[in-house]
């Protein structure tokens, strides 16, 4: 059985309206992913996270059973990080 993922949700605070970047950073197992929306259908809960060389982050914070990525049609260099929409249930 595979072991469920560690999901922490944050505000990009690079975030810039008219320079086309994601207003949410999606930390999944620490690899992180940016997306213009999220949607949290399971069980979720605030955390707040030391990061070594930043410091203190809070996130929401959650185990999904299933990850669902929304593609973003406006991004043509299939960037595997970037994303329309990330479902966590």
């Amino acid at each position: 059985m595979e072991s469920k993922k560690i999901v922490k949700v944050r505000f990009n605070t690079n975030y810039k309206e008219d320079d086309g970047s994601k207003e949410w950073r999606v930390i999944i197992n620490g690899v992180e992913h940016f997306c213009n929306h999220v949607t949290i259908n399971c069980p979720s809960k605030t955390s707040k996270d030391f990061i070594e060389g930043v410091g203190n982050k809070w996130h929401i914070s959650c185990k999904p059973n299933q990850i669902d990525y929304i593609k973003d049609e406006k991004i043509t260099d299939n960037t595997a990080t970037l994303f329309k929409e990330i479902i966590l249930s």
